[in-house]
């Protein structure tokens, strides 16, 4: 079993230089967010919904220009293992034209019906009013956040992780001092509440973007596209990339689409239910960001060996990551299990809120484990190895064919449901996914070469 356990050191070098960028960046990212959390915290529970909520929408929209950028990755990183440079510009031209035209679309919706945004979720005079001013605000970061996205993960698919990474620390360390500047009316500044979280999060967007093209295009990166192909788009082009890229754009939309209705079904039982579940996420985030960095790596060294026509590499590289992967998700779930109490502390909030929130990241963290073997196969080996149909397949079912089922039907059928006893209900999803992902992954049958 021991023998069994150990990997390569060429593989774990590798590994490891791709995922340490990645975790790094989405780990300063979801400290920002839970830092964004605890100031937002010390206005309300009413703010802590609102942006909560407001920021439901934001993540339906990153998640499918992300759906988009990751659909081009599959070929990026494929066409990277054959070092096709002149291609790999051609997918990222794509890209960014796609994920501009849904960033303008999502940010049409945003600034102009802002208040039907949040009645999808709760209708609350005062979480309405609030969670509409800060989406009038945000609405402007969603183009930015469009082009650095296509930009970041055209990086990642080229093996250049710490670009996009220290693009988010300079765009997150701005964001926080403004959003401490703007919210409570710090150094001079007007005291804005929800909405200066708003303008810090617009105007660190700005800057994170500028830093990254001016890297790019003043030493001349891979990725400097001079949006030659854009010219020679052609339907039948289109047509093609969406074949392969609409199953992840799919996954990744029907995913925030059910966590969005997961947070419908939290708001039913209440404000403080809504408030309890939003820092949670909140906190869960920072630890499943582990997972997804070594499921983008996995899938960039699948991609890569696949382009290269290394099949038997890319089968073993699959094996050796789910198994690194659950050891790991065990010792984050006893660090994540045992630190939680100190948690709650962090936070202004009730003590019924408080109470159910420590249960609530016990939870979290036993399932820990398993939710990081699902997110390593359908981010990673599927994606990677461009088995995107089956991936989102298992997406679909856990979460529209287990989890939502479960929980609407709970909540109308228990009138005493507790927030506590729903989340665990809803956590069978993470079960069925890992049960229906392992027989394929041990298969060859994800195995695809597209380029």
């Amino acid at each position: 079993m021991i023998k069994k356990l150990r990997f390569e050191k060429s593989f774990m070098k590798i590994l490891l230089s791709l995922t340490i960028p990645i975790v790094l960046q989405n780990l300063v990212t979801a400290s920002l967010n839970l830092l964004d959390s605890v100031m937002v915290g010390k206005l309300g529970e009413s703010e802590i919904s609102a942006v909560g909520l407001s920021n439901q929408f934001y993540m339906i929209f990153f998640y499918t220009v992300s759906g988009v950028g990751m659909g081009a990755s599959i070929f990026m990183s494929q066409l990277w293992g054959k070092k096709d440079t002149r291609k790999i510009c051609e997918f990222l031209d794509l890209s960014l034209l796609i994920s501009v035209i849904v960033a303008l679309i999502f940010a049409s919706i945003a600034f102009f019906f802002p208040e039907k945004i949040i009645h999808i979720f709760l209708k609350d005079k005062i979480v309405t009013a609030l969670g509409s001013s800060y989406l009038k605000i945000v609405a402007i970061s969603y183009i930015l956040t469009a082009i650095t996205t296509s930009y970041n993960i055209a990086l990642r698919s080229t093996e250049q992780t710490k670009l996009p990474m220290y693009g988010s620390i300079i765009g997150i360390f701005i964001n926080m001092i403004l959003n401490y500047m703007f919210i409570f009316g710090k150094f001079g500044a007007p005291k804005m509440g929800v909405s200066g979280a708003a303008l810090g999060t617009v105007i660190s967007r700005v800057i994170e973007l500028l830093f990254i093209l001016f890297v790019i295009y003043r030493f001349n990166n891979i990725v400097a596209t001079r949006f030659v192909s854009l010219k020679q788009i052609t339907l039948k082009k289109i047509v093609e990339f969406f074949k392969i890229a609409s199953p992840v754009i799919i996954n990744d939309v029907i995913w925030i689409i059910g966590i969005s209705f997961y947070s419908k079904a939290y708001a039913k039982l209440g404000v403080n239910a809504t408030a309890t579940m939003q820092i949670a996420n909140t906190i869960n985030n920072m630890f499943n960001i582990f997972g997804t960095g070594i499921g983008v790596a996995s899938a960039i060294m699948i991609g890569n060996s696949i382009g290269a026509g290394k099949k038997e590499e890319a089968h073993k590289i699959s094996l050796d990551i789910s198994k690194l992967g659950v050891i790991f998700g065990i010792i984050m779930a006893l660090f994540f299990y045992f630190i939680s109490p100190f948690m709650v502390k962090v936070f202004k909030i009730s003590s019924e809120t408080a109470y159910n929130l420590d249960i609530i990241l016990k939870i979290m963290a036993l399932f820990i484990p398993a939710r990081f073997y699902a997110i390593i196969q359908i981010i990673g080996t599927l994606r990677g190895g461009g088995d995107v149909i089956y991936a989102t397949f298992i997406e679909f079912l856990g979460i529209w064919g287990v989890g939502i089922p479960l929980a609407f039907i709970s909540l109308h059928l228990i009138p005493t449901l507790s927030i506590t006893t729903l989340y665990l209900i809803i956590c069978m999803e993470e079960i069925i996914k890992c049960v229906i992902a392992y027989p394929r992954v041990i298969s060859y049958k994800w195995i695809k070469n597209l380029v």
